[in-house]
């Protein structure tokens, strides 16, 4: 937790802040969830990623290894990001970075509302390679509005065991204002066609501005949804609205169906115990499980044990529920020593704790198994999505986390 009391950041402490906002800014967006899969798992899992984490990502640890200005970048104290982090995190006294709004497909969409795609970025004289890097494209646009991620385009063709350049990238900006300044400078208006006097086209649409990259003239398109992401009323629009109507060249409008067998379950009453007033500083899934284990009967061990622990960090509320039904007796003694205090979790006597019956068990258990369709669903869209990005060449990702450790 910041002190209070210490002492203001220098003008190098800000410096530094600035860049950590930055990479923050980048790393919970929705721009880059939708791509890092890590990092999706991770909050989806624990619903935070702690500061400690974050330190371990060689593009933050680059900047500074000093805790507390991570920190201070991450409540948005200081630096120009220090509003946009505000909207997008919450880090808890326990060091703990949430997303104030979850990510999930469903809501966040694919990003084309707010890409461009782009065609002509140069290559190297051998066309292995870009000329340019992300950077340079993501320049280019800024003008216009915060750039959120640059993905440059590659594909493997038959034969190559290296993917190659396609000249063409998506520039994807952080809102709306953005999208539509670029697409009103950027993108021709269709007008309707006028012929001479020869029955040819008089005029033709052109844009108000063309961007170059050493000498290559772009062409830009908005970005097409996938079908999945798609309005119902608008799936009749044709590929030809982005152009040159080359379905090779369009592969953001493959058609992927979200279908997968609900998940049911045939529960047991009697096998779930509610717990209100946790620690939610200091309260883990270890922290109730050590706890809870040996009145239970039950093995510590996660695998073997039967019982599991549905808990997210930096929470009060929690459950326990068993496998199987069969230890009545030693739920209520839990429960009665959880209640009068004999049994702490985390150190800490615990607001309440029963066991679950009637209605309000019910609902447990269909609130549980709407997570586990959740779940699968996200699975499902992943799959979807990583079919999207192997058709579409992949990509580049910007500025990652970089290599240190496993992160």
């Amino acid at each position: 937790m910041t002190d209070a009391t210490a002492a203001p950041p220098t003008d190098e402490d800000k410096t530094k802040i600035n860049a950590l906002s930055e990479r923050l800014a980048f790393f919970f967006s929705n721009a880059n969830l939708r791509q890092d899969k890590w990092m999706r798992l991770e909050l989806q899992k624990a619903g935070s990623l702690s500061l400690d984490s974050l330190l371990k990502f060689k593009t933050i640890s680059s900047i500074s290894e000093d805790k507390s200005l991570l920190e201070r970048a991450a409540r948005g104290e200081d630096g120009e990001y220090g509003e946009r982090i505000k909207k997008l995190m919450v880090v808890s006294d326990n060091g703990e970075i949430t997303r104030v709004e979850t990510f999930d497909w469903k809501t966040m969409g694919d990003g084309s509302s707010l890409s461009l795609y782009v065609k002509g970025i140069p290559l190297s004289e051998d066309g292995m390679k870009y000329a340019v890097s992300r950077d340079e494209v993501k320049a280019l646009f800024e003008p216009y509005g915060r750039v959120a991620i640059v993905n440059l385009r590659f594909a493997r063709k038959d034969g190559q065991k290296r993917a190659s350049p396609l000249g063409k990238a998506v520039v994807e900006f952080d809102d709306e204002e953005g999208i539509e300044k670029a697409i009103a400078d950027l993108i021709a208006v269709k007008e309707e066609k006028k012929e001479d006097e020869g029955g040819n086209d008089a005029t033709e649409a052109k844009p108000k501005s063309v961007l170059e990259l050493n000498g290559n003239k772009l062409t830009i398109e908005k970005m097409l949804p996938l079908k999945m992401f798609q309005n119902k009323d608008n799936n009749k629009r044709s590929r030809d609205d982005n152009g040159d109507g080359d379905k090779d060249e369009e592969p953001e409008e493959e058609e992927f169906k979200i279908e997968f067998e609900p998940v049911t379950l045939e529960w047991e009453k009697g096998t779930v115990i509610a717990l209100t007033g946790l620690n939610s500083e200091k309260c883990d899934r270890e922290a109730i499980r050590e706890a809870v284990s040996d009145i239970l009967g039950v093995s510590k061990d996660v695998k073997t044990s039967g019982l599991y622990v549905d808990y997210t960090r930096g929470q009060s509320e929690g459950n326990l529920r068993l496998k199987e039904s069969g230890k009545e007796t030693e739920m209520k003694e839990l429960v009665e020593k959880l209640s009068d205090g004999s049994i702490l979790i985390a150190d800490e006597k615990v607001a309440s704790a029963k066991i679950l019956e009637g209605e309000e068990e019910e609902q447990y258990w269909k609130k549980f198994i709407e997570f586990l369709n959740s779940k699968k669903r996200q699975r499902e869209e992943e799959k979807a999505m990583n079919k999207r990005r192997r058709l579409s060449g992949g990509g580049g990702r910007g500025r990652g986390r970089g290599r240190r450790g496993r992160r």
